[in-house]
């Protein structure tokens, strides 16, 4: 199963919070080197990653298969959403929110329905275990970038 990405999950929705607010103002808003996303707006786009996740996570379970993986657009979600200027609480309360909501979906999956197929771009095929898993990485990817002198796992 997915147990253990489900426990690192959990984990990160509980450490998460706490070493998002200990930041500065002037630490999350600062964009990085080379005009690089923000560490607020790196965790706006981790909640656009859990919303369009949330969405494949449960669209694959009653559409068709295999279900073509729709990419969004990560830029244009990012200026629609304004996560630069939004405040800071309310950013992570969604990222906290969408995450809880991801939970409460694969902590139910079944073996079969883990193995539901997702159609690539590439036109490779993966699972939706796999996609679970990526979604994991592609989070702790960006965490580390959030909080590159803390282990949240």
């Amino acid at each position: 199963m997915v147990q253990s990405t489900i426990s690192a999950l959990q984990l990160l929705v509980k450490k998460v919070p706490a070493a998002f607010a200990s930041l500065s103002d002037e630490e999350a808003a600062a964009p990085r080197p080379g005009g690089k996303w923000s560490k607020q707006q790196l965790l706006g786009h981790l909640c656009d990653s859990a919303i369009n996740n949330l969405s494949r996570f449960i669209n694959v379970q009653y559409e068709p298969q295999p279900l073509s993986l729709a990419l969004y657009a990560q830029n244009e979600w990012m200026a629609a959403q304004q996560y630069g200027d939004a405040p800071r609480g309310e950013i992570l309360n969604l990222w906290v929110s969408v995450n809880q909501s991801i939970l409460r979906v694969i902590s139910s999956l079944t073996s079969d329905q883990l193995a539901l197929l997702f159609l690539l771009n590439s036109g490779e095929m993966v699972t939706l275990k796999w996609l679970i898993e990526d979604y994991l990485d592609h989070m702790r990817h960006h965490l580390s970038q959030i909080f590159p002198d803390q282990n949240l796992l």
